[in-house]
């Protein structure tokens, strides 16, 4: 039979595991959250909102920090690696948004594997961003968010080791994926505005000329 000081001492322990769950699980449920409405927040253009709920996540995360520190062995939760490659994906669009480049990790202010896998989910967002500007006819303001989309993918491309990283591969291939789609829609919209803007010429020629005919027909 087990000494009773044991018993006490593995109930205790497991109570602990337990709560500590639980607090990671909330921590986690809360910076998703949060940096989901950011996201959508900054699709709307509204960077205030964004900036709260941000902070909002930002406040998660280091309730998340505190419960980790607690019980090391919950960091492995997939809640967990959610929580933290939700908030980088949030960052890098705010980041995006208002200084107009791609944050550093050390600025997102998360470990590498979290700001790999957000810099994938981005790609996404900036897909997003493309179709927004090409719906409005900023088709300049769409190639450049296409452009940043295959840097991002090709700076990733060349880093070694990515395999160990669960998750990598599949959003990689998504992300390809992704760049190929969005990269059919900017050049069908390139062309499309090229053909509209060479028959507007050719209408403004034809019309100069027939103008240019019948005043020339005229008699005082």
């Amino acid at each position: 039979m087990l000494r009773k000081s044991d018993l006490d001492f593995i109930q205790g322990s497991l109570a602990e595991l337990d709560a500590a769950r639980d607090s990671v699980s909330e921590a986690s449920r809360i910076c998703v959250r949060s940096s989901n409405r950011a996201v959508i927040e900054l699709h709307r253009g509204d960077l205030k909102r964004a900036a709260e709920y941000l902070a909002g996540a930002e406040e998660a995360l280091r309730d998340l920090g505190r419960a980790l520190r607690k019980r090391r062995e919950l960091k492995c939760m997939g809640a967990v690696t959610l929580a933290y490659q939700e908030y980088a994906e949030a960052k890098l669009h705010f980041g995006m948004a208002t200084k107009e480049r791609i944050l550093s990790f050390r600025e997102v202010g998360v470990e590498v594997e979290p700001y790999l896998l957000g810099l994938l989910d981005f790609i996404g967002e900036l897909r997003r961003m493309c179709l927004n500007f090409l719906r409005v006819g900023q088709l300049s303001k769409s190639e450049r968010a296409l452009e940043i989309m295959e840097g991002i993918y090709e700076d990733l491309y060349l880093i070694d080791h990515t395999a160990i990283i669960p998750g990598f591969r599949p959003k990689m291939d998504a992300a390809r994926r992704i760049i190929e789609s969005t990269r059919g829609d900017v050049v069908s919209e390139s062309r499309k505005l090229m053909l509209e803007n060479a028959l507007k010429d050719f209408e403004e020629r034809v019309l100069g000329r027939l103008s240019a005919r019948k005043g020339g027909g005229r008699r005082p």
